[in-house]
């Protein structure tokens, strides 16, 4: 396909559109003597680019050619708008078609991925299929340590601005490794909470797809390894309102600083999402005795007597709940 029958113009109609851009306003007999072609031949096509904008025609006999500039950039947004029209009915035949066929097939809803590999495959092209948000949870033990390592799909779902929110274990914050990871996901949109601890893995794409363990996480034996994923049905919608209901307990995760950000919240929220005094240390870059004299600062500002009380009280202070 040229470029001009991608906006529904044959290469005749371009041939003759450029001939009236060399010999603007002249008659159609000369513009058919000059390009060798009938009279009827340029007629036709003066016709279909006066449809498509590109051509005014002042008088039967003397066509003139329109900015291309305008009229081009009409068709191209009229292209676009019917492929969006037709991306859109592709997505609601696609989602007619899936429940045809797990009403046909209902085993269909159900589909275990067994190894490392394939669990992997199968949560990557979850991430790619995702238009509108993707949620999860994660918790250690790892199959491996390629899982600090942000993937191409999750890069590519920020990247196209599908929303992703994730809540982590406190536990996950005490590895350096993780803690950069995450700070890599939250500059380019990730969401992240933290819980003390976190009951399950999942991963639920729009709302549809969910994907968690079977038995053990397979860190021993990653060739072992196994997980359900479930499609459209009560227990993806289950599963959605567990998360919902986790994210609504869990405390705001911000690894980031700026240099506006306050120190005292930045503190206490990393105080609040369970983090150790050794992890918080290293993402403050402080030693262990400052990170104490500040700990005992802030419990002296909020008029705490120990960290759990310091909580309440930013708590009540609406502090660590911004995201």
């Amino acid at each position: 396909m040229t470029d001009w029958e991608a906006v529904g113009l044959s290469g005749v109609d371009a041939r003759v559109y450029r001939q009236l851009l060399r010999d603007p306003g002249v008659p159609v007999r000369q513009h058919s003597e000059a390009l060798e072609e009938p009279e009827a031949t340029i007629e036709a096509a003066v016709g279909r680019l006066v449809a498509a904008g590109l051509v005014r025609v002042g008088s039967e006999a003397a066509p003139a050619p329109v900015d291309p500039r305008s009229g081009l950039g009409m068709l191209v947004r009229e292209r676009r708008a019917a492929l969006e029209g037709v991306a859109a009915m592709t997505d609601q035949l696609a989602r007619e078609f899936s429940a045809g066929q797990l009403q046909a097939e209902p085993n269909r809803l159900i589909e275990i991925a067994v190894g490392r590999d394939a669990i992997e495959a199968r949560i990557d092209d979850m991430l790619r299929g995702a238009t509108q948000q993707a949620v999860g949870t994660d918790t250690p033990p790892y199959v491996a340590d390629g899982s600090l390592q942000v993937s191409s799909a999750e890069l590519a779902l920020l990247d196209r601005g599908v929303r992703f929110r994730a809540i982590y274990a406190a536990e996950v914050l005490d590895h350096p490794g993780w803690v950069a990871r995450l700070g890599a996901m939250a500059e380019r949109g990730e969401q992240s909470r933290v819980l003390p601890q976190v009951p399950v893995k999942l991963l639920i794409v729009d709302g549809t797809t969910a994907i968690l363990p079977l038995g053990g996480d397979g860190s021993s034996r990653p060739g072992k390894a196994r997980a359900v994923v479930v499609t459209d049905s009560a227990l993806t919608s289950a599963l959605q309102v567990l998360f919902d209901q986790l994210w609504g307990q869990a405390t705001p995760l911000q690894l980031t600083q700026s240099a506006t950000a306050d120190p005292v919240k930045t503190l206490i929220n990393l105080l609040a999402s369970g983090m150790k005094d050794e992890a918080i240390a290293r993402q403050l870059g402080v030693s262990g005795r400052t990170l104490r004299r500040r700990i005992s600062q802030v419990q002296e500002e909020l008029g705490a007597t120990s960290r759990f009380q310091a909580g309440l009280q930013a708590a009540r202070r609406g502090w660590g709940r911004e995201l």
